[in-house]
């Protein structure tokens, strides 16, 4: 339950965009489909909104 918290709260907070394109994705193939060496993500700050 704390993971989803903090999750949520990330993606709130921060655009979330992957380093790397598709075709440079090694996938594995197993019970879920997944890259062989993870994937590297860059996160952005959003701008606060003031209402």
């Amino acid at each position: 339950m704390e993971e989803k918290a903090v999750l949520a709260i990330i993606l709130r907070r921060f655009w979330v965009e992957s380093s790397q394109k598709r075709e440079e994705l090694g996938l594995v193939s197993e019970l879920i489909l997944r890259p062989n060496k993870g994937i590297w993500i860059q996160l952005k700050r959003r701008r606060e909104c003031v209402s």
